[in-house]
């Protein structure tokens, strides 16, 4: 009997970002980040935590809930660490992997995010090639994630 081929599920990513100079950046490292794992990637984006909360709100009732979320800090209508402290208080949604990607350098504001329930905080960079590899470990995480995932389903 011939092996059966299944197609992997695509990595769902939330961008909660609000300049949109660096969602095209960020949506272009994901670009690359798919050829290299040779994995499909969607993507969203809003541009606030208010409009992200209820974006994973209604998704959680629609089993599409994004497989990682990419969080910048600045945002208007409600910020990235009062964003997660929101999503961390939901049990459905706990768990979800937060990735905040900040223009901050700053040690306070990096371990505020962590506290209040980011998976890892990253320093925008400046070149293409470090925002490939924030993407590639970003991606990873979420496949790696996913794959534990279905294999405790089994």
């Amino acid at each position: 009997m011939p092996p059966v081929e299944t197609k992997e599920r695509a990595c769902r990513v939330l961008i909660i970002e609000d300049d949109q100079d660096d969602v095209f950046l960020f949506k272009r490292a994901l670009d690359s980040a798919r050829s290299i794992l040779d994995r499909e990637i969607e993507c969203e984006q809003v541009d606030n935590g208010l409009d992200a909360i209820f974006l994973v709100s209604r998704e959680e009732i629609t089993d599409k809930l994004p497989d990682v979320l990419v969080l910048d800090l600045n945002m208007p209508r409600l910020d990235g660490v009062k964003f997660l402290k929101s999503l961390r208080r939901s049990l459905l949604l706990k768990d979800l992997p937060v990735f905040v990607l900040t223009t901050s350098t700053a040690p306070a504001i990096h371990e505020e995010a962590m506290r209040a329930g980011a998976d890892k905080v990253f320093v925008k960079p400046n070149d293409a090639e470090a925002l490939l590899a924030i993407a590639l470990e970003i991606v990873g995480a979420a496949i790696a994630r996913m794959s534990r995932g279905s294999a405790a389903a089994q």
